[in-house]
């Protein structure tokens, strides 16, 4: 009789186990990771002024999903894009379907196509159409991964040119349309964590890329690129400003 009332006893408690934590206590279950709550950047550190939020930027961790793994890159390179800018989508407040995420909350991740193949991506600030480009980063963790997403080979060479250009970066990450609009501040799915600050002597302060002076004016000389000086994954070096640095 003993026998029997145990064995009922073992069932009886299966059954009272939910599911999900039949699922925890499982070795075959791995999961899925969370954002740390502790290294996530907050909702404040958005609304400031594009500028700040830019060199602000620098040193900080992009944190990308995918499946049940987390790739995490550092931010070496950016660009600003303000609305009173020429090269800018939001060029004098003009708002459309295409950038209607720059003029959304601050921290809110701006996703476009650049030659009808390439994306690249942007995290809107302080200020109604502006925000900032992320032209490169380094990879930190799940370095395979982006290079699968890259489709590159393992040498040191292309280690470095998998993240060192916005379509690159985007392409590594896996990042598309699909991403417009997204919360970094709450999303599941990408997130910025808290990296390494940057001191304001190690940031090359310089004019962006691959803009044209017929159509910007001015603007596309105007020093609006920041990057990580030293750092390996940037895509393009001011040697000139590199020289001239203070140290």
């Amino acid at each position: 009789m003993s026998r029997i009332k145990s064995g009922y006893n073992l069932r009886m408690s299966r059954k009272r186990i939910p599911p999900d934590d039949r699922r925890q206590t499982s070795k075959y279950f791995k999961p899925i990771p969370t954002p740390d709550k502790n290294k996530r950047i907050d909702d404040a550190f958005y609304h400031v002024g594009c500028q700040k939020t830019a060199k602000s930027l620098l040193g900080m961790t992009i944190a990308r999903r995918l499946g049940g793994t987390t790739l995490r890159c550092k931010i070496v390179e950016v660009e600003v894009y303000t609305a009173d800018d020429k090269s800018s989508h939001s060029y004098n407040l003009k708002q459309t379907k295409r950038n209607e995420a720059m003029f959304m909350k601050a921290g809110t991740l701006y996703v476009y196509m650049t030659y009808g193949m390439y994306y690249c991506m942007n995290i809107s600030s302080a200020g109604k159409g502006d925000a900032v480009l992320l032209r490169a980063a380094e990879p930190l963790e799940g370095f395979e991964i982006m290079q699968e997403n890259r489709a590159k080979s393992t040498s040191e060479k292309q280690k470095k040119n998998v993240t060192n250009g916005p379509s690159k970066l985007c392409q590594a990450l896996a990042i598309t349309k699909e991403q417009d609009k997204l919360d970094l501040s709450t999303s599941e799915e990408m997130w910025l964590e808290i990296g390494t600050a940057v001191n304001e002597n190690e940031i090359i302060t310089c004019k962006r890329i691959g803009l044209n002076e017929k159509r910007s004016g001015d603007w596309a000389l105007k020093p609006l690129r920041f990057y990580i000086y030293g750092n390996p994954y940037v895509s393009f070096k001011d040697k000139l400003k590199e020289n001239n640095r203070k140290i």
